[in-house]
């Protein structure tokens, strides 16, 4: 789908030398195993400190959550009066997520593939997630990101908080400040994260995004493939 671009021209393809990618929602697709993982571990922590009439949240308000940093989840699917044992139970669902991922993750179709493809036409691809560390690792590990991206940033490396300033680490250490951008995402903050660079923004219309998410794209993909018709 082509949509209008901030400087008004209508374009049917972008050049970009480095893309920065989403995780959760973009490539992973969370949704096998994950968010129910999130729920499990909810129950643990309410059983343990008798919290019977704690309720898991949905899996709509999972999907609504996902992509925001631990720091902001957790609390915000506690009551508010419960909200200071928030990295409790990040901890918690945390052991639950990785066994998830390890054992049931899946990609989107196509996500490899056109992964691989972009790189062999000489793109950096770079990936930056609001996960943390472990998350990371354990899909990092189980897909085999280490062949597909030149960077894995998540929240904490370098002391980086969001992806803002993941886009700007990366830049610098790659030494392409000035090169051509795009941001793959499909939350608005991704949109927003590349704007603020200049980049080309991509929504990814399949993940876990709500309406409006992808007001500030410059293009909408609905499925991982679709980028490769667009990027020169």
């Amino acid at each position: 789908m082509l949509l209008c671009r901030m400087d008004g021209q209508m374009r049917e393809k972008f050049h970009a030398d480095v893309i920065f990618f989403d995780n959760d929602g973009t490539i992973f697709n969370s949704e096998s195993g994950v968010l129910v993982a999130v729920q499990e571990g909810f129950s643990e922590f309410a059983e343990k400190h008798h919290l019977a009439d704690l309720r898991p949240p949905t899996i709509a308000r999972i999907k609504q959550l996902t992509g925001s940093p631990n720091r902001a989840f957790f609390p915000a699917i506690l009551p508010p009066e419960l909200a200071e044992m928030a990295p409790e139970l990040s901890e918690t669902c945390l052991k639950h997520e990785v066994r998830a991922i390890m054992e049931h993750g899946e990609l989107y179709d196509g996500a490899v593939e056109t992964l691989r493809e972009l790189r062999e036409r000489g793109k950096k691809l770079v990936l930056i997630t609001h996960a943390g560390v472990e998350y990371l690792t354990a899909t990092a590990e189980r897909f085999g990101y280490g062949q597909l991206f030149d960077r894995l940033y998540h929240v904490g490396l370098h002391g980086l908080a969001d992806k803002s300033q993941m886009i700007a680490h990366a830049l610098d250490a790659l030494s392409l400040d000035g090169a051509p951008l795009a941001a793959v995402g499909d939350k608005r903050a991704d949109m927003e994260a590349g704007r603020a660079y200049g980049a080309a923004t991509v929504f990814a219309a399949y993940g876990f995004g709500e309406a409006g998410d992808g007001e500030l794209a410059d293009f909408v993909i609905n499925k991982p493939a679709a980028l490769l018709d667009l990027v020169l």
